[in-house]
């Protein structure tokens, strides 16, 4: 028990090589520095705090009072996730497509950067990731122990 700390971040090293693979497949091309960004699904803060609000139901149980905390702060990070992430990345794509339209009247005026627009995800998008993370914990703590 322990070691129990390595789980989660067994499960954020693994969302983040999903991520990974998953770009892989849409872009064609790699990028070392996608290791490293904090974009798209499945998120990593939703499946981290998945993985320890699993562990602690695991060993102290849905009435414990750890685990009132931990889901408490895991509903923060799901919040963030489906919401104010997800309402920025449509920001972000507006602000884009205005930059572009601005840029086609104004030919030759300096471009600034396209924002990134993969920010959040949907509400299914957290549900379903939430409980593929809480699988796969439980799955690590069966192979672990």
């Amino acid at each position: 028990m322990k070691l129990l700390f390595i789980v989660p971040l067994v499960v954020g090293a693994l969302i983040q090589a999903v991520k990974v693979l998953i770009d892989y497949t849409v872009e064609k091309t790699f990028t070392m520095s996608w290791l490293w960004w904090s974009w798209w699904f499945p998120s990593v803060h939703s499946g981290i705090s998945s993985s320890i609000c699993t562990l602690v139901v695991y060993y102290t149980g849905l009435h414990s009072v750890e685990f009132a905390i931990t889901i408490t702060f895991s509903f923060l990070f799901w919040y963030d996730a489906a919401n104010i992430r997800y309402q920025a990345g449509q920001h972000a794509s507006s602000l884009n497509q205005i930059t572009k339209g601005l840029n086609e009247l104004n030919p030759g005026q300096e471009t600034p950067e396209q924002l990134k627009e993969r920010l959040g995800h949907t509400v299914w998008e957290v549900i379903w990731w939430i409980l593929a993370w809480v699988l796969i914990t439980l799955l690590l703590l069966t192979i672990i122990w």
